[in-house]
């Protein structure tokens, strides 16, 4: 059998930050473990913001003709460009987060919680496979691994917050959310790439409170995780890992296409929407509160989106030889 190649179309910059390409990873290392070969095309500066990338990264205009799969991540390709990119190779896969959008491909992905395939009936083609809602999230190994034991310890103490906003962060969030948690005497850990625009402020902001460390590039994103008692985090990629271990959270909405998130994940109950003025208020969670945060977080997520998906994928002709 000729081995498939995979390629997935994915940029990561410091206005959109590196969500796209993550998951596209996480989606990568699944199907390369069934022995496909993955590559990425991406725009100049991707590997440098995601240097965890393993793949060979090919420019925008160096698309690979005739590959078994495209994976198309990207709010500025539309069913126009997704069509031309269908015409040179066997398969195309597109993942959005919001049904507003015509597509052109064979498997559409929305792993949004709450999502149903009927809302994407008129946005793609008829014969097309959706796969909707968080059960498919696209998450790495590592957070169902750490899932029994983040939920056993899930007790509604509050003794350790984690600060996460995304991997560029370019309007600053995390500065602002350090001014209006720094009284709460809680042990802080913020998360940020090593890319981002304000890390080195928000560093020298840390430094001057008694009980906040920054990390960067962190390799166990989920083992920090584990070991928060509650989160302060955005609406993106991430809001599935904190689902998976059922860890409490105080959701920002820092980009206008995140709102529809929160708004499903704060209505099932696994967040609260705030604003940064909010904060300091709102760190005073009840126990119970914070307990069932944590339960109904659990149930929106159980961290093996990715092996759903590449299981649908190997429905599609080009891929069906591929390793379950």
């Amino acid at each position: 059998m000729v081995t498939p190649t995979i390629c997935f179309r994915a940029d990561a910059s410091a206005a959109t930050g590196t969500g796209h390409v993550m998951r596209c990873l996480t989606l990568a290392d699944e199907m390369s473990r069934r022995g496909a070969e993955c590559l990425f095309v991406s725009a100049a500066g991707t590997r440098e913001l995601v240097p965890s990338l393993p793949y060979p990264v090919l420019p925008p205009e160096r698309l690979p003709f005739g590959t078994a799969l495209a994976v198309i991540d990207h709010y500025g390709i539309d069913a126009a460009e997704e069509a031309r990119i269908r015409s040179m190779t066997r398969a195309v896969m597109v993942m959005d987060d919001l049904p507003t959008r015509r597509h052109h491909c064979d498997l559409l992905l929305d792993q949004t919680f709450g999502r149903r395939a009927e809302e994407y009936r008129d946005l793609a083609p008829h014969n097309s496979i959706v796969l909707a809602g968080s059960e498919y999230a696209l998450l790495r190994p590592q957070f169902a691994a750490a899932r029994p034991a983040a939920l056993a310890r899930r007790d509604g103490s509050l003794r350790r917050l984690l600060v996460s906003l995304g991997g560029t962060d370019p309007g600053n969030a995390t500065g602002a959310v350090l001014d209006a948690v720094a009284a709460s005497g809680l042990a802080v850990d913020v998360v940020m790439g090593a890319k981002a625009p304000h890390l080195e402020a928000v560093q020298a902001q840390a430094a001057a409170l008694p009980h906040a460390t920054v990390h960067v590039g962190i390799p166990d994103m989920a083992g920090l995780m584990a070991a928060a008692d509650l989160a302060i985090g955005a609406g993106g990629t991430s809001t599935w890992e904190r689902c998976c271990l059922g860890l409490p959270t105080l959701m920002l909405v820092i980009a206008d296409n995140q709102r529809d998130v929160a708004r499903l994940v704060a209505e099932s109950g696994a967040a609260r929407p705030v604003t940064v003025a909010d904060l300091p208020a709102a760190l005073a969670v009840p126990p119970a509160e914070l307990r069932a945060m944590s339960a109904a977080a659990a149930r929106l997520c159980d961290g093996l989106g990715a092996a759903r998906v590449a299981d649908a994928l190997r429905r599609l002709p080009p891929l069906k030889g591929l390793a379950p």
